[in-house]
Parts: C-alpha cells; structure tokens; sequence
C-alpha cells in the first residue's frame, strides 16, 4: 500500500456522518466491492469481515476492513495569517438567527409544529396558488376553495394544541424527573451502559442522576447522540498564528520561515517547533474504502486500526513505525508523545509536519464526531460503522464508547418518546377529523361568507375542492405559533404531573412497550416520518368514511372523491419518503454546521477556548440539533400532503374518477337497454301468446 499525496484535501467532510451532537444510523457505510456471492452463507452475528445490509430495497453487502489510505497534503510554511480567517457558508445568517432558534424550539412539540406548519401552508400558500388558477367561473370556485384551504387549516391547528400539549408535557416531566426513580429493571433496560452500583449512596439511599457513573466510570449521559466532537481537521499551513499560538502552544516569527518545511522551523525561544507542538490536537485523516474520509488525532488511533494501517503502509515512512513504541498502555489504547515512537530498528521515528494537520476551534465552524478507527456491526442497518464517544471523557480524553447494546436500547427510548409525543394526536385524529368536517361549512358561511353551490353543473370544481382539503388535513405541522410554549413554568402544574406519572411514566415502565418501539425504531427511515404518516393514514381513513357515507353526493360524485382521497394519502406517501431519504445527506450537513456555528460564536465571542460545555449547554444544543431532524421531516411531509398532492394529483385523481365514473355508466347504461329489449321482447311474446289464447277460446 502506498502513501497518496495529494495537494487539494482541504475538505475533510464525512458525508455519512450524523450532527454534530447525533450519531446518524447511517454513518459511515462500507459497501460491498468483492465476494457477493459469500453473503448469503454468514451470519450478521459470525461473519468477521462481512454482511449483507438493505437500504432503500437495494441489497449490499459491506466490509469490516477494507483498503486504508492515508491522504496527505504535503504543504511548506506559506503565508500565516495573524488572525483567523472565518469562513462563510451561504445560509448561515439564517442558521445563527433568532428565527430558526424558535423553529428549533418548537420542534420538540412534534404534532403542534406539524399542525402549524398545516396551517401555514392551508392558509398562505395553498390559497395564494388556488387564486391563480384559472376558473370558468370567474373565481367564484377558486375563492370557495381558498376559504376551505384557510379554514380546514387553521380548524385542524386549533383542535390539535390543546388537546397534544398537555400529554407532551407530561412526557416530559417524567422524562426528567421519573426516570431516575425508577426500578433497576427498568433503567437496566433503558440504559445498558449505566453502573447500576452507582445511583445508590452507601446507605442505600436513591443520588441525583447527575452523580450517577457509567460502566466506564465516567459520568452517567443517558442521550447517546450526545458526541464528542472535533473541529474539522486543517493544514498546519492553513491556519493563523493565533492557532499556533492558542492551541498548539508555539510562538514563532513566521515571516523568516516562508518557503520552508515546518520541520525546520524554530519558536522565538530557539527550540524546534517538531520539538515544542503540543500533540493534542494534531492528526491524520484517512480514507478507507466505503467509509469515505475520516479524521483521526494521533492520540485517539486505536491500537488494532492503527496497527492495520501500518502495515498496509509498507512501503511508506509510516509502514516503518513500531506499533509497540506507540501505546504506553495498548489495553487502554494511551498513546505516547510521538517524538517517543520508534523505527522498527529502534531508531527514532520522524512524524513529518509538512503533512499534519490540526483541529483548532478558532478556525471552522465545521465539526465531526471524535473517532478512534474501532468499528461495531449495527443490527439496524447490517453494516459496519465507526465507533462514536460519548462527550464524557476527562481531562481531554475519550469518553464511553457507544456500543451496539446502547444503541439498540436508545433506539427503543426513541420510539417510547415518540408514542408518548404521537400517541394523543394519533387518538384524537378520528374526532378532530370528523370534528373539522363539520366545522368547515360553518366557518365558510359565517367568516367566509360563502356556502357550497349546488347546482350540477357546479359541483365538479367544489368537489375538486373538498377533496384537497381533505387530503391536506392528513398532516399537520407549526411554527409560527409554537413560541408561546416555550415561555412555560419551570415547575409544571399538577396536571402535568399526573400526566407525568399515569401516561409517561407508565409508557416507559412497560417492557412490551419498550420491546415494541425498539422494532419500530429498526423500520427504515425517521420515526417522527412514521409517526406522521400514521397519522395520516388515520385522517384519510376518516375522510373516506365521511365522503361514502354522504348522502347529498351521487355515487359517482362520492366515488371520484373517495379515489382523491385514496390517491392523496398513498402517492404523496412515496414521494414525502423518497424526498426525506434524498434530502438526508443535506439535513446532516445543516446539523453539522449548525452545531459548528454555535460551538464558534461560543469559542469567539466568548473567548471559552478549550472550555467545556456545561450539562445544561450540551443538553439544550443536543436537542437543538434533535430538532432540526424533525423539522426537516415535517417540512418535507406537510409540504408534499398539503400543498404538492393537491396542486398535482388532485386533478389526476379527478380524471381517474371520471373515467371509472364514465365507465360505469356506460355499463350501466348497456344493463338498461339490455334490459329494456329483454323487457320489450317479453312483452311481446306475453301479447302473442294472449292473441292465440283468444283465438283458441274462439
């Protein structure tokens, strides 16, 4: 294997990677290049290097080590900026703005913001395209269809928040408080990596869950997508002097040095800068097959990767390394200051500077998860992926190691958490269906001041009409309106508690419960995806028991109706799905640079270099960041149900219907003169048979 150099690396972006504080169940896939035909014979659970994995109905197969690469750019002193040159991406202001941070905020109300971004959707942009269609009548129609946009949205918002908020603040409460109260059953199953010996004191007695530890001894976190993180990795010729100074620790006249290696270079002291560089946050990136690009600091290379690495670098300078002078302690993969590392001969090794690279906060905004080179197979998505850490190491170092067990069990809180969130909105779909049904005619005639014609010839557009509002009722996202929740209490009311304590509580306590949302959670796709597609399933369901069951419609009215209904729940549902898979690698980027973007005004603005984030600080970024998901996905899903299904399939679904309308008629029509002729043919043998009888009685 050899060294590839290459002058143009400056981007590091692992596009398989999740957010900035969440662990992507797609990161880092490894696609099959070799031996398909061997799959079929392994198991997931005994095949050391492969497994086959289904994403999106095409079947691959992955590799637990493929071909490793050490991508190098090779650069020399250049110009040093004194400062930081920040980088500027297009959409940052928007990023940064007290606008998303409220979009962000709300998006933990799942089925609200899904009713309110409904509403924004039902009442501007729906109606603003309806007017400017054309219409035979002058308007008339598309006024009509405009006012049942705007009620059926704001209907649909109004009778969805006061009856969802309640029970989402009461999962929350028990979330916060209940957890840590609960039996060591339960929080053995909710949290695998927990020390159970270390959430009692000595006297037997229940700590606080902040002092609690987890096996690793490290502190207890119990949301696993909380990373620790790394800024994305630059050349040693990219960066300020501030950064040298800042982070690597070295003071240097850089205007002598220009042209010439960074081996070579001297600190204002007189010791060399190979010599004085603080290793902490230098390092190495490396491509491997099917993981993509992936950066690695050279204290954190864990010793199996590195050792694998080095051999397959023979015929390099790294090929040359003695794996053993690298680790003061391989069981506990503690590596030596790597003017320590030794030749195979026993000589020192030389680590080159010309091709290191540094993780400084001072300048990205671009931010990966903290990685080592050890590897897990993830069950959900059979394949193998990079092991992430949690963000609970001490004194620099790595935290707890997320495991397959701690995934599969946080995948199950998930899916708890969300049937909490989902459940009342899913419950109430039937009555707040029906009950906006009946609510639109009114608000039409007495806000509107518009009633349904009646005429024949008229009905066709209205019918058009009802049924993109029905269909758009199915999803109901908000946005706008969603701030004021956040100015809640810190303690919440009684009722809250209760619902806390008999709904939340009783939900995460329940084994077949969390056994079940773990299944769920391994479906593919997003779970607030699911959760709002159920939703709608239930809504449209509704509307197509309401649309046959009328009896001021004809048959062949109700029927055109029911397959628009039909059409506008199971087309705009594989289009929704599609667009949230195609748009997946585009969330994450956001996620990452919204997260970058914090982390940088904080370290900037607030001059917190090297400082942690506090519990509270990580906690609310985490969730930040949870929320950009779910906005993503109900963006997707309400835009598609609400506004594309009824602008392009409505009519579709219309031409559909006439033709089985048409269809049927016709045949209809055939049966009748059918039977008129087997009716007149009777008739007239029923005449000459009474003409002979006459005759005969002659």
């Amino acid at each position: 294997m050899k060294i590839h150099k290459t002058q143009n690396l400056n981007s590091l972006v692992q596009l398989n990677q999740q957010s900035t504080s969440n662990v992507s169940s797609k990161d880092f896939r490894l696609k099959n290049y070799s031996e398909q035909m061997l799959m079929p014979k392994l198991s997931a659970e005994s095949a050391e290097l492969y497994s086959s994995s289904v994403s999106f109905g095409k079947s691959k197969t992955v590799l637990k080590d493929a071909k490793k690469i050490i991508n190098i750019t090779k650069k020399s002193v250049g110009e040093i900026k004194s400062e930081p040159q920040l980088e500027k991406k297009k959409g940052d202001e928007f990023l940064l703005g007290s606008l998303f941070d409220n979009m962000l905020k709300v998006s933990n109300f799942g089925p609200i913001t899904q009713a309110g971004l409904a509403a924004i959707v039902c009442t501007v942009l729906r109606p603003a395209t309806i007017m400017f269609m054309p219409d035979k009548e002058g308007k008339t129609n598309n006024k009509y269809a405009a006012a049942h946009s705007i009620s059926s949205g704001i209907a649909g918002f109004v009778l969805t928040t006061p009856l969802t908020y309640p029970f989402k603040q009461g999962g929350k409460y028990a979330q916060a408080h209940l957890i840590q109260k609960m039996g060591d059953d339960v929080l053995r199953r909710l949290y695998p990596h927990l020390n159970i010996e270390s959430i009692t004191d000595e006297a037997g007695k229940r700590l606080d869950k902040k002092l609690w530890k987890d096996i690793k001894g490290n502190k207890f976190i119990d949301d696993i997508k909380q990373v620790d993180m790394l800024p994305q990795f630059k050349h040693l010729a990219d960066v300020s002097d501030k950064t040298f100074k800042d982070i690597l620790k070295v003071d240097v006249d850089w205007a002598k040095y220009k042209g010439k290696s960074f081996n070579e270079v001297k600190l204002k002291d007189g010791r060399s800068l190979y010599d004085a560089i603080d290793m902490k946050n230098i390092g190495i990136v490396v491509k491997e097959k099917g993981f993509g690009e992936t950066q690695f600091l050279l204290r954190d290379l864990n010793h199996e990767y590195f050792d694998k690495l080095i051999k397959e670098s023979k015929d390099t300078n790294w090929g040359n390394l003695d794996i053993n002078s690298v680790y003061a302690d391989k069981k506990n993969n503690i590596v030596n200051d790597f003017r320590k590392w030794r030749t195979v001969d026993g000589k020192q090794w030389k680590l080159d500077l010309d091709e290191i690279n540094v993780a400084s906060e001072l300048e990205t905004a671009d931010y990966r998860p903290r990685r080592t080179g050890e590897k897990r197979f993830d069950k959900k998505d059979k394949e193998y992926k990079l092991v992430s850490y949690l963000d609970n190491g001490r004194n620099g170092r790595l935290g707890t190691p997320i495991n397959n067990a701690m995934v599969e069990a946080d995948l199950a809180n998930e899916g708890q958490m969300k049937l909490i969130e989902w459940l009342p909105d899913l419950a109430f779909r039937i009555p707040i269906a029906a009950t906006t049904i009946a609510m639109i005619p009114w608000v039409l005639k007495r806000v509107f001041h518009l009633e349904k014609r009646k005429k024949p010839a008229e009905q066709k557009p209205e019918v058009q009409t009802v049924k993109q509002d029905v269909v758009k009722n199915e999803v109901k996202p908000a946005v706008a309106q969603q701030p004021t929740f956040k100015g809640k209490s810190k303690e919440p009311s009684g009722f809250v508690k209760w619902l806390g304590r008999e709904f939340g509580a009783r939900i995460i306590k329940n084994p077949t419960i969390h056994k079940y949302s773990g299944k769920l959670a391994q479906l593919q796709g997003k779970l607030t995806a699911h959760m709002s597609t159920i939703g709608s399933l239930i809504t449209s369901s509704v509307y197509v028991q309401q649309t046959l069951s009328k009896k001021d419609l004809d048959s062949e009215k109700r029927t055109t109706l029911a397959i628009n209904q039909i059409l506008c729940f199971f087309v705009p549902t594989f289009m929704a799905y599609t667009a949230d898979s195609k748009l997946n690698n585009f969330v994450k980027n956001k996620e990452y640079r919204y997260s970058g973007l914090q982390r940088q005004k904080r370290v900037i603005e607030e001059t917190k270099i090297g400082k942690p984030y506090t519990e509270e600080q990580l906690k609310a970024l985490s969730d930040k960041i949870k929320g950009i998901r779910v906005l993503a996905s109900l963006l997707i899903f309400t835009t598609v149900y609400r506004y594309v299904s009824p602008v392009l399939i409505t009519p579709f679904a219309n031409k559909l219907g006439d033709w089985y309308n048409d269809r049927r008629i016709a045949r209809r029509h055939a049966r009748e003169i059918a039977l008129n002729a087997e009716n007149e043919n009777s008739a007239k043998e029923i005449a000459i048979t009474s003409d002979k009888n006459v005759k005969q009685s002659a």
